[in-house]
């Protein structure tokens, strides 16, 4: 089974984040002790923008759609390939014209893919 891949061009800023999940804990002498939490500890999210005419909107909004559950590939504005997911409710619509539509949306990194756990 092939792994479905985000090819579409974004446009405008993409805006990433980056998080950590870690641990802390503070002592009274002011001492802090910080420890990773889990194997994959480091993840990231995007904010991106796709512009185009209802033809092409429609088949990114339907690849997006699809995709809020199950992995996928992308490459990110660093030239890294690596799994995302779309996060739930971050998919919207803005027509600039009648036939131009501007859709944002979230991906956040993933590290695991459905398709790749039922083979």
């Amino acid at each position: 089974m092939e792994i479905d891949k985000f090819e579409w061009r974004t446009m405008g800023h993409p805006k990433g984040s980056d998080s950590s999940n870690i641990n802390e804990i503070s002592f009274g002498d002011g001492y802090k002790q910080l420890f990773a939490n889990g194997i994959n500890n480091h993840s990231e999210s995007w904010e991106l923008t796709y512009t185009g005419n209802l033809e092409e909107v429609a088949k990114v909004r339907a690849f997006l759609n699809s995709h809020i559950i199950e992995s996928f590939l992308w490459t990110n504005p660093y030239g890294e390939e690596k799994f995302y997911r779309v996060v739930n409710n971050s998919i919207t619509s803005e027509f600039l014209s009648k036939n131009v539509i501007s859709l944002s949306f979230q991906f956040v990194q993933s590290f695991s893919s459905t398709v790749s756990m039922l083979m």
